[in-house]
Formats: C-alpha cells, structure tokens, sequence
C-alpha cells in the first residue's frame, strides 16, 4: 500500500507554488493566486476548502489552467487550499495559501 501511495505520489503534479489569499479588499469572497506548474500534462488546478473544524478536505471547485480564482465565501470562515491536476486525473498535495496584500 505504501509503494502505490508513493507511486501515485511520484505520478503526480509538483504542488503549486506561490499560493496566496489576497487580502486587500475587505469582502465576502476569496482572492486566490498562485503560479503555474512547468509540467508538461498539467490539467489544471482544484480550489478545496473545509470548515476550520473538519479534519479533511470537504468541498472542490474544478479550475481551468489558470492562475487566479475567487471564491464566493469568505476567507475568515474556512481554510483554503490549491493543488494541481494533470490530465490522467492524478493531483498534487495541496498548497495552504498565505495572506498577501497584493
């Protein structure tokens, strides 16, 4: 089990670099940026959100392969992340974007 969780692992997309929260506007939704993957089969990417009290992943929007989503919730009630996709359907481990003003 460990080997296949590896693999799947090795597989993968690299997790997404650079992940912010843009907190400069003060609104009910969610600014999210984060930069590009270099890999060559890369997909897209999924913004993933749980409340501060659930221990896993709860909710998933499918992104295109773009570098930049807001979300229709705000970034005081849940915890964001951003992982990568690649076209076999094999993702990243999730990226915890940090506050950013900008």
């Amino acid at each position: 089990m460990n080997a296949a969780a590896l693999w799947s692992l090795a597989q993968a997309p690299g997790t997404p670099r650079g992940a912010k929260i843009i907190t400069s506007a003060l609104t009910n939704s969610t600014d999210l940026v984060w930069a590009r993957g270099t890999e060559p089969d890369l997909a897209g990417y999924e913004i993933v959100w749980r409340e501060t009290t659930d221990p896993e992943w709860t909710h998933v929007i499918p992104v295109a392969d773009v570098t930049r989503h807001a979300v229709d919730l705000s970034k005081d009630n849940v915890f964001f992340g951003v992982r990568a996709v690649n076209r076999a359907g094999l993702r990243s481990p999730v990226a915890f974007p940090q506050p950013s003003a900008g």
